[in-house]
Formats: structure tokens, C-alpha cells, sequence
């Protein structure tokens, strides 16, 4: 009660103290919706470790069944005569990955900078806006016109560096690393141009003040101030790359093994798990193994993201 006097003594006067006490009753719509949004982040970590908890279960008999060596390092995948060597798989997907990363996020990152640093504000929301399409746009386009355009493209450079008469094709991980490139610039330019965005612009204002040019400003200032995000943006982009499916099939020629030269077609996890899920049927070791080789996409997608907040963490206390 004692309480209640003192709080009442410090309301101000023109606020009634019935509406002090009306706003402190509970209120039952502010309980809905906290009680629904709770809900709904509760139900995005339940799905998630759910599905997680799925594939694991599955993958790991996938593994009992055919051993982690076999299918890690075995270099013949042949469904049909129940041999499962993921080597192949693994290969193709890292390979792709790595030059989408080099041909796509590296240079979208570098588009960032200079977008955000070095050119007028006014053309900023046209980069920013034309990006946002870019990533709009769905993955199988992307494949049809890389089929269309890019791979006759890729099979004259590879009889140009090779000869004609070897046995190359457009179709393999050059064309796949081209187009997964392109597919994955638009999202880390994005992510990119919001990290360099939270740089504080008093830093940028001290930099000028110090004489230093907006190229100084922009590679000794924002580009390391931003350093974490960025990274993060690269790694996520090669995260993508790893796990995009339609696209990569219609560029990577399908063939289930460790190809010759970047012009040679193979596969990749994604890919190869779309065209055997049809015939595998479930409970079976061919359907227990796309579990695992799904497992093994996973631990590749999470070991990425890991080592983009270790590098992260180290670049900022550096």
C-alpha cells in the first residue's frame, strides 16, 4: 500500500491515476499476440531440428549400410548394382561451390564497395533495385538460359584450349561455376551492401577530415569496419551455390563420376539426389544412402557457416 502511495505521489498531474491503473491490467490481446509469436518462433526451431533429427536418422543408416569410407572416398555410384561411392558427388559439389564463390561473390563483393563507397547516392537505389530483381529471379531460368547460351559458349572454349578432337562438351563444373556465379552475386551484393551500410558514417567523415581519398576511405575504412559481414556474405553465397539443384542440372551433364577437366560432365549431391529419388523406394538402402549423402550437403552447408564466424570473430579482434 505504501507502495502505491509513493507511485502515486510522483505521477504527474494532469495523467488520472484510474488510467494508471487501467493500463496496468493485463491485456489480452498484447497476451495473443506475444503468446502467437512465441508460438511461432517455438514452431521454426521444432521444424527445424525435426528435419534435421530425420535426415541424420536416415543418413546414419544409409552409412551402417554401406560404410562412411565407401561412401566418402568410393568413386563409382551405380544405384542399380546397389554400389554407393559418393566421392564423385562430393567433388562436384565442392568444385562448383568454390568457383561460384570465386566467380560470383568475390566480385559482387567488390561491386558493394564500390557502389556503396564510391558512386552518388542517387545511383545507389538503382544498383540496390536491380540486384533485388536479379535475386527474384527463379533458379530454373537461370538454367535454361545458361543451357541456351552459356554451354555452347563453354564447349568453344573447351575445344579451343583442348583441340577438337578431344572429347569435351559445354556441359560440365565450368559451366556450372559460371552459372552459379551469376545466381549467387545478386544475394551477396545485398548482403554486402547492408553490411557496409552499418558502418558508422563518422568514420567515414573522420577518414575525409584526415585528407585520405574516397578509395582510402573505402578499402582502409568501411572494407575492414564491414569485415565480418562480408564474410559472411561470401560464405552464405557459397553455401547456396552447394545446395542449388535445378540449375546446376541442366548445366552439369549428369555423369556419375570424377570428371577429367572442368569441361568433362559430372555431378553434384543435389543434383544426383533429384534423379535417383524417383526409384528409390523408401526403407531401402538406395533411399537410406540419399539421406546420406543429403547428411553430408548438411554438415558441408554448417561447416561453411562455422568458419565464416570463426574468420569473422578473427577479423574483428584483428
Amino acid at each position: 500500500m505504501a507502495s502505491k502511495t509513493a507511485l502515486a505521489a510522483e505521477i504527474p498531474p494532469f495523467v488520472p491515476a484510474e488510467r494508471l491503473r487501467a493500463s496496468a491490467r493485463p491485456r489480452w490481446g498484447e497476451i495473443a499476440i506475444r503468446g502467437f509469436i512465441a508460438a511461432c518462433g517455438l514452431f521454426v526451431v521444432v521444424a527445424t531440428a525435426a528435419v534435421i533429427m530425420f535426415i541424420a536418422r536416415a543418413g546414419v543408416r544409409g552409412i551402417r549400410d554401406v560404410g562412411l569410407g565407401a561412401l566418402l572416398s568410393g568413386e563409382i555410384w551405380k544405384p542399380e548394382a546397389n554400389v554407393f561411392g559418393g566421392y564423385p558427388l562430393i567433388f562436384g559439389t565442392a568444385i562448383s561451390a568454390l568457383g561460384a564463390a570465386l566467380v560470383g561473390a568475390i566480385p559482387a563483393l567488390l561491386a558493394a564497395v564500390w557502389v556503396s563507397e564510391l558512386t552518388p547516392k542517387g545511383a545507389r537505389s538503382i544498383y540496390r533495385r536491380t540486384m533485388e530483381v536479379a535475386a527474384a529471379v527463379p533458379s530454373v531460368v537461370y538454367g535454361w538460359l545458361a543451357l541456351v547460351h552459356l554451354v555452347p559458349q563453354a564447349e568453344w572454349v573447351a575445344h579451343a584450349l583442348h583441340g577438337e578432337d578431344v572429347q569435351v562438351s559445354g556441359e560440365g563444373l565450368a559451366s556450372s561455376a559460371v552459372l552459379l556465379g551469376i545466381m549467387i552475386a545478386p544475394t551477396v551484393f545485398l548482403l554486402s551492401l547492408d553490411a557496409l551500410s552499418r558502418v558508422p558514417g563518422t568514420l567515414r567523415e573522420a577518414s575525409a577530415a584526415l585528407g585520405a581519398s574516397s578509395w582510402q576511405t573505402a578499402f582502409r575504412i568501411c572494407l575492414p569496419g564491414a569485415g565480418r559481414s562480408l564474410f559472411t556474405a561470401v560464405f552464405f553465397g557459397f553455401a547456396r551455390a552447394a545446395g542449388e539443384t535445378m540449375a546446376v542440372q541442366m548445366v552439369i551433364g549428369g555423369a556419375r563420376r570424377v570428371p577429367a577437366n572442368l569441361f568433362s560432365p559430372t555431378t553434384t549431391i543435389s543434383t544426383q539426389i533429384v534423379m535417383d529419388m524417383q526409384n528409390a523406394t523408401p526403407n531401402t538402402t538406395a533411399s537410406n544412402v540419399l539421406f546420406s549423402m543429403s547428411l553430408v550437403l548438411l554438415v558441408l552447408s554448417a561447416g561453411v557457416v562455422l568458419i565464416s564466424r570463426v574468420v569473422g570473430r578473427w577479423g574483428s579482434k584483428a
